[in-house]
């Protein structure tokens, strides 16, 4: 099942980046399929043990924290407003790169930094 995924992922990224003129252009629609992707592989998923892609999915990622900004989708990092990003606001949806397990705020891989959420037991 993963090695089907993952083929059909890498044919759509392969024919978005075939098929443009502009390179920028190319580089934009890639950015967007991603997370589309992703989070149709997430609905995707049932209630049972968790699958070997989605392991597979986790060991490629690393020790990252990936913890999303306040007011973002965990998975897709799309505004849970439903309003739509802006240029500005786009790179908000970026995760954190820093540790599993770190102490202070969110940093993400352009160094913007946000408050850690407070942890509620």
């Amino acid at each position: 099942m993963g090695k089907v995924v993952i083929a059909k992922v890498a044919n759509d990224l392969t024919a978005v980046c075939q098929g443009a003129d502009d390179p920028q252009a190319a580089i934009q629609r890639v950015l967007q399929l991603i997370p589309k992707i992703m989070a149709e592989m997430a609905s995707r998923r049932s209630n049972v043990e968790p699958s070997p892609l989605r392991g597979a999915l986790n060991s490629a990622v690393g020790s990252e924290c990936l913890e999303r900004r306040p007011g973002r989708d965990a998975l897709t990092g799309d505004r849970t407003d439903g309003q739509p990003d802006t240029d500005d606001t786009w790179y908000d949806r970026l995760p954190c790169t820093d540790q599993h397990g770190h102490s202070d705020h969110h940093r993400d891989a352009r160094k913007q930094t946000w408050q850690r959420a407070e942890i509620l037991r």
